[in-house]
């Protein structure tokens, strides 16, 4: 396997993650109307907050992980394999990662509800897919070459 194609694998991997947790978060949203009275403008509100948080924690927080990822592949040498998209620790950051997500769900009462819930769940969501973009930029040609 060559790089551009685990650049693209990451980057398909942060679409992917970025769309299951936004269509978690909208799931989330039906159990705050339905099981915890929810209001549709408390909805609303959050899926606002929920994704201008997220878009810009996406644009100016993510997409830094994203380019040094990016520059890690590209400082590899091929041929290289699907385990090097992330590097090592970055694993550990994910299933830290998914006991969050738990803990959220678990004790989402404790921290205002599903509504609340939802809507971190779809900032995050929001906040990879704007940051994956970084992965299917093409890097500029350096001057001179």
């Amino acid at each position: 396997m060559n790089k551009k194609k685990l650049i693209q694998i990451a980057g398909g991997v942060w679409v992917c993650v970025g769309a299951f947790l936004t269509i978690r978060g909208i799931g989330m949203f039906d159990l705050a109307t339905s099981q915890q009275g929810a209001t549709s403008k408390g909805v609303i509100i959050s899926v606002i907050i929920g994704l201008i948080g997220g878009g810009a924690k996406g644009k100016f927080v993510l997409s830094k992980t994203a380019k040094k990822n990016k520059a890690r592949i590209s400082g590899l040498e091929e041929p290289v394999n699907v385990g090097q998209t992330f590097a090592k620790p970055f694993y550990g950051f994910i299933v830290g990662m998914m006991v969050l997500g738990f803990l959220l769900r678990a004790y989402n009462e404790a921290l205002g509800g599903y509504v609340v819930v939802g809507g971190v769940y779809c900032g995050i969501g929001a906040a990879l897919m704007v940051s994956s973009l970084v992965y299917w930029k093409s890097d500029p040609v350096p001057a001179g070459s």
